[in-house]
C-alpha cells in the first residue's frame, strides 16, 4: 500500500509500504478519512529527515474494520464495523492507561499513530482493537476523522471543567480545536455573548 510520509523541510511524499496485518488484539481497519492536524505541521515542517524510517502520518483516520487478530471479542470488533481510532495507547493496565490517559502510561513507551506508529494517511491502518470506537451511521467517515482528535480534545477540556452551564466561557484561538470547545460548550448552556 502507499502511505504519505513527511520527511521534513516542508516536503510530502507518497512512499511504498507492507499491507499491514492484524497481531494478537489488533485490527486493520480500512481508512475512509484521514484528518489533518496543527501538530501535524511539526513534522511537516522538521529538518530533514532523510534516510530515516519515517512512518506514516496521520492521526486522526477513521474507516470501516477490514480484519481481525486473534484474541479480539466479536463485541469488541467485527468485519464492516464503522469505526473512530483512538490515537494514543500504552500498556492499558498501570494506573495512566486506566484511567484514560495513556498517553501518559507507566510501564511502556506510549505508542501514538504519526509519531512512533503507522498513522492513517494510508489505506489501512493496524490498531489495537481497544482503540477503535464506533462510528454511528449518521455520520459521516468526515465527521468522525475530525471528531476522533480535534472535537475530542474540546469535549475532553469541557469534561474537566464540570458543569459550564449558565457560564461565560473564553475560548483563546478558534482554530479547529477552539471552535469546537466553542461549539459544545454553547450546547452545553454556557452564556453565549
Amino acid at each position: 500500500m502507499k502511505g504519505i510520509v513527511f520527511p521534513g523541510n516542508d516536503r510530502v511524499e507518497l512512499r511504498e509500504f507492507q499491507d499491514p496485518e492484524p497481531g494478537y488484539g489488533e485490527v486493520v481497519v480500512g481508512v475512509r478519512a484521514s484528518g489533518m492536524c496543527g501538530s501535524d505541521l511539526h513534522a511537516y515542517h522538521a529538518p530533514a529527515a532523510d534516510g530515516q524510517d519515517l512512518v506514516i502520518e496521520g492521526h486522526e483516520p477513521c474507516g470501516v474494520v477490514e480484519k481481525i487478530g486473534e484474541g479480539v471479542p466479536s463485541h469488541v470488533a467485527q468485519v464492516g464495523d464503522r469505526v473512530m481510532i483512538h490515537h494514543y495507547w500504552g500498556c492499558g493496565t498501570c494506573s495512566e492507561c486506566r484511567s484514560g490517559w495513556s498517553q501518559l502510561c507507566t510501564s511502556m513507551e506510549p505508542r501514538i499513530s504519526s509519531v512512533n506508529e503507522h498513522g492513517g494517511h494510508a489505506s489501512m491502518i493496524k490498531v489495537p482493537a481497544a482503540q477503535i470506537l464506533p462510528l454511528p451511521d449518521e455520520l459521516s467517515f468526515k465527521a468522525g476523522a475530525a471528531i476522533a482528535c480535534g472535537t475530542g480534545t474540546a469535549w475532553g477540556a469541557l469534561l474537566r471543567l464540570g458543569d459550564v452551564g449558565g457560564k461565560t466561557l473564553v475560548v483563546v484561538g478558534q482554530g479547529p480545536v477552539g471552535a469546537s470547545a466553542t461549539m459544545l460548550g454553547v450546547a452545553l448552556g454556557c452564556v453565549s455573548q
